[in-house]
């Protein structure tokens, strides 16, 4: 299997994971470390939420970093409770969400389409309870809206309610598809994305669910021997995706980061000079 080239650009696939999604951030510190240029990210549930604070707000790693960590599954409840409360209710549960409601403000004032650190194209995985069907929204649609798509992307269901938008005459049910789609690979094959090399990073917590990860990441490397695609699989077994200790958090981040430095090591450098 063809390793990863410092002088091509890498497109990445995130999987959904919830809180483990913090790993994420450890395997993007890694490769910007590394020297290599992120050029293209999809993203399933949290990989989505990854892809739209890193590229479309334009957060810096240092901040990516302290948004993940600075996430308690108290904060994460108390938002959901929000969402749900009645009106009179609603302030008490957002004062409890944490640094929630700041975030969420700052995704609402961007619009998305112009990316950030050297990112061209991003695709957030969504599924729309109205047609039955996974809509992958990504920054070259003329009517794109970040937020509109990053938080119908997380919409967990029983648990968030879905976002209600509209595209031109069709309304739109936004849901979390992570449930139907853990690892979204299959939308760099489609236009506008175009890989030349693709990192998938696999933050699934059962032994069943990365064995399908793996099957359906090898059966896209059948189809397109051409372009390299590596996978990382940060430590994320048995970890929560709502429910977690804090300290698991940072575990995730240096997991990616650590499982991602070790993959590079094996790929070829330029000489010096």
């Amino acid at each position: 299997m063809a390793a990863l080239r410092p002088t091509e650009p890498v497109s990445l696939a995130l999987a959904a994971g919830g809180a483990r999604g913090v790993a994420h951030v450890g395997v993007l510190e890694a490769l910007v470390a590394g020297g290599f240029r992120v050029q293209e990210i999809v993203g399933s549930s949290v990989g989505a939420l990854i892809a739209a604070y890193y590229a479309g707000v334009g957060l810096s790693l240092e901040e990516m970093r302290t948004l993940g960590l600075g996430l308690a599954s108290r904060h994460l409840l108390a938002w959901a409770a929000a969402r749900r409360a009645p009106r009179f209710a609603q302030g008490y549960f957002r004062r409890r969400a944490g640094i929630v409601p700041e975030y969420l403000e700052r995704l609402e004032r961007v619009s998305g389409r112009q990316l950030r650190h050297g990112v061209e194209r991003i695709g957030l995985l969504a599924f729309d309870a109205v047609s039955g069907r996974e809509i992958l929204f990504h920054n070259e649609m003329p009517d794109f809206s970040l937020a509109d798509a990053m938080r119908g992307a997380v919409a967990i269901p029983f648990i968030y309610p879905a976002r209600q938008v509209r595209r031109g005459a069709r309304a739109l049910r936004l849901r979390d598809a992570g449930g139907r789609n853990r690892l979204p690979i299959e939308y760099l094959f489609a236009a506008p994305f175009a890989p030349r090399q693709i990192l998938v990073s696999d933050i699934a917590n059962r032994v069943a669910h990365r064995q399908e990860n793996a099957a359906k990441v090898r059966a896209w490397q059948a189809l397109h021997p051409e372009i390299p695609i590596q996978v990382v699989t940060p430590d994320a077994l048995g970890r929560g995706m709502l429910l977690y200790r804090q300290a698991d958090l940072a575990a995730l981040v240096a997991s990616g980061r650590e499982a991602t430095e070790a993959l590079l090591q094996a790929t070829p450098r330029l000489p010096s000079g």
